[in-house]
């Protein structure tokens, strides 16, 4: 059985249908992934909606700007919540600067605190600011995964020796994905997840549509392709890979 371990339920409006079709090709769960405070609190309550929604809270460098005392308090006492397996997605982003970057760095910081204090992992949105954010996580405790990494091969073995998962997406399967190709090649089978990033990013054969999790199992063959192992052993790896990036799953 396969995991989605990073999909945005709060961006669809048929979510029973969507989960159904995807357990109908073997996805046995799925982390629903808030990215600010709307989508936090309905992450939240989706996943206690559902036996196999799990939930992520946090808020994305996008949003930065919404962080507040009060969200910080919510967060703190929602992940006392078991179906809550850790912060996220937060993190930098240098591509699209849609909040100043100093904004971007405090509130990436106060989160990376809190998962630090609560000892839960964090799921980390990263885009042309792997530098920076590596220098930034070396003054915390913390491990998780680099949610649909994009750092190439430069970055990978900091990522790996820092103790974080990596993120596998829809990209993987695009034809011109020569570089993440490599870097799937690169990664140790024991660190690999693998996420839809759902409605975003639809691999192959459904670019440039509506994603959803059902899609996930096109990713995981596309790795079973490349690492040259059988699904149904992958599909075990993975699952292993999941309790440990996110303890809580192991004890549901």
């Amino acid at each position: 059985m396969l995991i989605d371990t990073h999909l945005h339920l709060d961006e669809f409006d048929d979510i029973e249908d969507i989960l159904d079709r995807a357990r109908g090709v073997g996805v046995s769960a799925f982390v629903s992934v808030g990215y600010n405070i709307e989508s936090s609190r309905f992450s939240l309550s989706v996943a206690r909606r559902f036996q196999d929604v799990f939930a992520l809270l946090g808020i994305h460098p996008h949003d930065a700007g919404e962080l507040t005392e009060e969200f910080l308090t919510w967060l703190s006492e929602a992940t006392n919540d078991k179906k809550v397996l850790g912060i996220g997605e937060i993190g930098l982003d240098y591509y699209r600067n849609l909040s100043p970057r100093g904004t971007q760095i405090d509130v990436f910081e106060r989160q990376l605190s809190l998962a630090q204090e609560l000892s839960i992992p964090v799921s980390l949105h990263i885009r042309d600011a792997y530098r920076e954010a590596f220098n930034i996580l070396k003054g915390f405790d913390v491990r998780g995964v680099l949610h649909c990494y994009s750092g190439g091969i430069s970055f990978l073995e900091e990522a790996l020796s820092s103790g974080f998962f990596i993120g596998f997406d829809g990209p993987v399967t695009f034809h011109n994905a020569k570089e993440t190709i490599e870097v799937v090649k690169r990664c140790p089978l024991e660190r690999i997840l693998i996420e839809t990033d759902a409605p975003y990013l639809a691999p192959e054969p459904f670019r440039g549509k509506r994603n959803e999790p059902a899609n996930l199992i096109y990713i995981a063959r596309k790795i079973s392709e490349i690492k040259e192992i059988e699904i149904e052993e992958l599909e075990k790896i993975l699952e292993e890979n999941v309790k440990k990036c996110f303890p809580r799953y192991a004890l549901q």
